[in-house]
């Protein structure tokens, strides 16, 4: 039902703005308030970059961040309880490639049920549902929290603020791509960024999550293995008295906002801008990358695909661009050119950017269901523009569109 053919124009111009204006595609209305939408783009030195997005009218369908423990395809999103309509891989940093270096369990999720899976080290976008409304807000890298009945003001790692309490999570791990034996390249989480340390007159606490709810499991007076929790807190061992492992953590706050148990709240990669400069400062402060270093997508030859959730007056939007590295002229785009697309297609009113990369994917549900993306590069097949739904990167957080 959904297998448009890919429509490619060849544009003299190097602009993407030039190329947009005689670009054409192909769009299929499904159920009443949806239509699905390809194109496909073709830019300088004849790079082609496929366009999947899906159009939700925002009065007629409500969403809902969903999560699994366990990587999975996009097609295990989904909710039995409820008609799902499409979804879409959203805040699915993956942390390694390989099972020989340890996961951090829950990404870049933050909120799930109202309780805290992941602190963010810095101030950062993020998206969130809430009876089946879907908003974008800033979740800040401070706030005030509780274990076992305890009061204690927190910081991010990366945070300025001073607090009681430092949380080390998964954004604390460095992460570079390896070699291993014959195999394409890897990422591994570099050793020494594993390990959090601690002075004489302090402590650390490790948690993880247990039925759903952050636990204390360890209260260390030495270095704790971040890849083995959920994230990690230090702070003076006198503010730390009282405290035993099996408590919960109760209450958090992420800045002044405190969440109720239906909210569901996943960080986004970065916002994009309504142009290049503010773009950039979007880049600068909301990824976090070692530090003196500069975020990755500031270098226009940083070609990637990109998972991207738009709202406009009227709409909620699911696009994501394909790059399939391994197929000729395919390597992707760039962020720059994203939003240059994306501004002259949409008056969005916020473009968040949930992923990059081949963990980039799109579902359409009715009679039957297809994912569109990128497929893992050992996974390529050279034909269809579906990913099969089952093979390929799989993915922790979901966005799904339901009736």
């Amino acid at each position: 039902m959904y297998n448009c053919p890919i429509i490619t124009n060849k544009i003299d111009s190097t602009t993407i703005h030039a190329q947009l204006e005689t670009l054409e595609s192909c769009k299929r209305g499904l159920s009443g308030g949806l239509s699905f939408c390809q194109e496909s783009l073709v830019l300088d030195e004849n790079r082609l970059a496929n366009l999947y997005w899906v159009e939700l009218n925002k009065s007629k369908f409500n969403f809902k961040l969903v999560s699994s423990l366990l990587l999975s395809p996009l097609l295990a999103f989904d909710l039995p309880d409820k008609k799902v309509v499409a979804g879409i891989n959203f805040g699915s940093f993956f942390l390694s490639d390989d099972l020989q270096t340890p996961r951090v369990s829950f990404y870049n999720l933050l909120i799930k049920g109202g309780n805290i899976f992941q602190f963010p080290s810095n101030s950062r976008p993020a998206l969130a549902t809430n009876d089946g409304k879907l908003r974008s807000l800033s979740v800040d890298s401070w706030g005030t929290l509780k274990i076992g009945g305890k009061s204690f003001s927190w910081s991010g790692s990366k945070s300025q603020k001073r607090a009681d309490i430092t949380v080390y999570g998964m954004f604390d791990l460095n992460i570079l791509k390896t070699p291993l034996g014959e195999s394409p390249s890897r990422r591994r989480v570099l050793v020494e960024t594993r390990f959090v340390t601690c002075k004489s007159d302090e402590l650390l606490l490790g948690f993880n999550i247990n039925n759903d709810k952050p636990v204390l499991e360890v209260i260390a007076d030495s270095p704790i293995d971040l890849t083995q929790f959920c994230f990690v807190m230090r702070g003076k061992s006198e503010s730390f008295e009282g405290l035993s492992t099996s408590q919960n953590l109760t209450y958090v706050t992420l800045g002044d906002i405190a969440f109720e148990t239906n909210d569901d709240v996943c960080s986004a990669s970065f916002l994009l801008g309504r142009n290049k400069d503010e773009l950039i400062r979007n880049l600068e402060h909301q990824l976090i990358y070692t530090e003196g270093g500069r975020p990755k997508p500031l270098s226009e030859s940083y070609l990637k695909s990109w998972s991207v959730i738009l709202e406009t007056d009227d709409n909620i939007i699911f696009f994501i661009s394909d790059a399939r590295p391994k197929a000729l002229n395919q390597e992707g785009i760039n962020i720059f050119e994203l939003q240059e697309v994306l501004a002259k297609k949409f008056d969005y009113i916020w473009a968040s950017v949930g992923d990059s990369g081949q963990s980039s994917k799109l579902m359409i549900k009715d009679d039957t269901t297809q994912i569109y993306g990128n497929m893992h590069y050992q996974n390529y097949r050279s034909d269809p523009p579906v990913w099969d739904g089952e093979n390929g990167r799989r993915i922790p957080v979901a966005l799904i569109a339901y009736e």
